[in-house]
């Protein structure tokens, strides 16, 4: 509810910032468009409504950051987050004054506080306070984006268009202060015809104690921010003080296999930053991204149940008990852990991570290719020319396997596989592996017509499909992890060199494959033959695989599991024995 709390005043805090500097950036026309913007930007805030909704968000909002740094066990935070603090806690300092001249006065007297007034203030009464306010704006501007992007970083639309959000939020508030500048320059010109400037203060109704009203304003309002810090900083000495007196619990942390304290009544998160420990937490231990999650060993059982919260993250990544978020348990016993991410983990690799990449059992479809003639299509090229042909020959599978939900596993130069059903269905695995081997069939003709007068003969591939029980995770380097599988109950073999009849002879010519044919799925009994156009359907068609498993009855049993969760059309023949003593089914 904090954290929500939060996020709700800072949105309605960071939508009058962006009007005001938008009124700023206004005056690089002039004075007058400025003084008009605030009609449309200053004065709904100015109203009762308008004034309760920006005071209260104010008063939320630095209620839940000053709870936020008592709460806190350790103050061990990332840069960004240790600076988005510090300037939250500075802004009160800093608009003080501001605060009083335009909104103290005009609510506790007839002072009616216009653009111009602020100006002749800041510009030519002190000079001092005007840099003093460009300062301001900065501090409140970093500090508003800093969570403006914490908060967004885990979007994905976000993710896509950060280029464009980053110059946003540099050339908004370089338009602001530019326009700050020329209607500053602008009023010190007016202000040196004579009477010009007292004739501005007393049509805005301005008499001498105002001047001391703002400055004993200024100064209780930045004692009392003071004091407010100081007290918090003070009790949490004294916290600590008579922890340090209490027996602790202890972690033990891997990967490292490191043994440290656990802070009193600190989340888990906490106490690993207090041991300075790196851990992930891109979203700064609010509960949001997932990534500072861990898996209990023992103590588990001495933690209370998810909370709502922490139950509606957890529910998206994974099943398992054992999977808490480490900024979301406070343990009060001896507790084991592990990381499951890297510490240095990004929002990107947020964005992509889903369950499978940490490691999970599921049942897939495994789809093989082969590029036929590989070895002849590089004999009669020359090295330029063949990267470009493979190149546009592998373009066309990643757009095939883009096209139904394929995941590319493996590369082996002329060749690739992919894994099919990461999203936990078998059924839809099947059937979107059927879609993509007809796709890179459809994409491979296409090729093959538009690279006719570079090739000799067209590309021919073979593809093979295995469906079985596998252990996917993401393996490999850090920086370019791949989606890879460890097969377990059943062995994928090479499906990617098959030798059905219908491919050990060469083509003369391209083959199609017609929507309503199904791709050749390999038995391993016979069965009845079929028509002569099934047989002529046969050798005509490009074949796709099934690998063979070790037992008989469960090969029998695979296949035609296969075939009825790929849904298949009704037009399926089987054909004859090959040499190898199987039948094959169209």
């Amino acid at each position: 509810m904090r954290n929500r709390l939060r996020l709700i005043s800072g949105l309605i805090l960071f939508t009058f910032v962006l009007g005001h500097f938008t009124n700023h950036a206004m005056g690089l026309i002039s004075l007058d468009a400025a003084e008009r913007g605030t009609k449309i930007f200053i004065a709904p805030w100015r109203t009762l409504i308008g004034t309760i909704i920006l005071f209260g968000a104010g008063v939320t909002h630095a209620g839940c950051a000053v709870w936020s740094l008592w709460v806190r066990r350790s103050l061990r935070l990332p840069a960004w987050e240790l600076t988005q603090m510090i300037l939250g806690f500075s802004a009160p300092l800093f608009l003080a004054a501001h605060l009083a001249a335009t909104r103290g006065l005009t609510e506790t007297s007839n002072f009616d506080s216009s653009y111009t007034t602020t100006l002749i203030s800041l510009w030519v009464v002190l000079p001092w306070r005007g840099v003093l306010q460009a300062v301001a704006a900065i501090v409140v501007w970093t500090h508003a984006c800093l969570g403006l992007h914490t908060w967004l970083r885990l979007k994905p639309w976000y993710l896509r268009t950060q280029a464009i959000s980053s110059g946003i939020a540099v050339a908004l508030p370089t338009l602001a202060l530019a326009g700050y500048v020329a209607i500053g320059n602008e009023v010190r010109d007016r202000a040196a015809v004579f009477g010009w400037t007292t004739q501005m203060f007393d049509k805005a109704g301005y008499e001498t104690w105002m001047a001391k009203f703002v400055g004993d304003f200024e100064a209780r309002m930045q004692i009392g921010v003071l004091i407010v810090l100081t007290s918090v900083a003070v009790a949490r000495v004294v916290r600590a003080g008579m922890h340090r007196i209490k027996k602790k619990s202890k972690l033990y942390y891997s990967p490292g296999n490191k043994i440290v304290e656990l802070m009193p009544d600190a989340t888990l998160l906490e106490s690993i930053r207090g041991a300075a420990i790196p851990h992930a937490s891109v979203c700064g231990g609010r509960g949001r991204c997932s990534t500072c999650r861990v898996r209990i060993g023992r103590g588990l059982d001495s933690l209370p149940a998810p909370s709502e919260s922490e139950s509606a993250v957890l529910t998206r990544i994974t099943e398992s008990p054992s999977v808490r978020l480490a900024c979301q348990i406070r343990p009060t016993a001896d507790i084991e852990v592990a990381a499951l991410l890297p510490p240095d983990i990004t929002p990107i690799q947020v964005a992509a991570s889903t369950d499978y990449h940490q490691g999970r059992e599921l049942t897939v479809a495994f789809l093989c290719v082969d590029l036929r003639g590989s070895t002849r299509l590089c004999e009669d090229r020359l090295p330029f020319d063949v990267v470009f042909v493979l190149n546009q020959f592998f373009a066309e599978l990643s757009r095939a396997l883009e096209e139904t939900n394929g995941h590319y596993a493996q590369f082996n130069g002329d060749g690739l596989m992919a894994i099919y059903g990461l999203s936990g269905d078998p059924r839809a695995g099947a059937k979107d592996a059927l879609r993509g081997a007809q796709a890179m069939l459809r994409r491979i003709e296409g090729l093959n017509a538009r690279l006719e007068g570079e090739l000799s003969e067209g590309l021919r591939i073979g593809i093979g499909i295995h469906i079985g029980e596998a252990i996917v995770g993401s393996m490999g380097p850090p920086e370019t992890p791949l989606c890879r599988r460890w097969a377990t109950t059943l062995t994928l073999r090479r499906a990617w060199n098959p030798k059905p009849r219908s491919l050990a002879s060469p083509w003369s010519s391209p083959p199609l494959l017609p929507n309503s044919a199904v791709p050749i799925l390999r038995h391993s009994r016979a069965t009845p033959s079929p028509s002569k156009a099934a047989s002529k359907a046969l050798r005509s068609t490009p074949s796709i695989t099934l690998a063979r498993s070790r037992s008989p009855i469960r090969q029998r049993l695979l296949n035609r599991l296969i075939v009825m969760l790929a849904g298949a059309p009704e037009k399926f023949y089987l054909a004859p024995h090959n040499r190898m003593g199987r039948s094959q089914v169209v």
